[in-house]
């Protein structure tokens, strides 16, 4: 999977900044590989992570979005699934 370049703020802490919101690429993909991002979101204070998920087989679909990092944890160990979890501004 290829990733967008992540941009580094100041006073970071995990890679993401102190009190300022997740920022992750967005886009939604019924083709072969991973969605081009078409924009961005800012997360919500109980989305930490940046997520690039693709789903192999029959779905052929793809997303990259701001997610709980337990939920994009649980998309890795998932068979017939592609994915990435990160916590810095448009790591995905």
């Amino acid at each position: 999977m290829a990733f967008a370049t992540c941009r580094k703020r100041r006073e970071s802490v995990r890679g993401h900044s102190i009190g300022e919101p997740l920022e992750c690429n967005f886009c939604f993909s019924t083709g072969g590989g991973l969605c081009t991002p078409t924009s961005t979101q800012i997360c919500s204070r109980t989305q930490n992570a940046c997520a690039a998920v693709i789903f192999q087989g029959a779905l052929n679909r793809s997303f990259r979005q701001c997610m709980n990092m337990a939920v994009c944890q649980g998309y890795i160990s998932t068979p017939g699934i592609l994915a990435s979890c990160c916590s810095s501004d448009l790591c995905n």
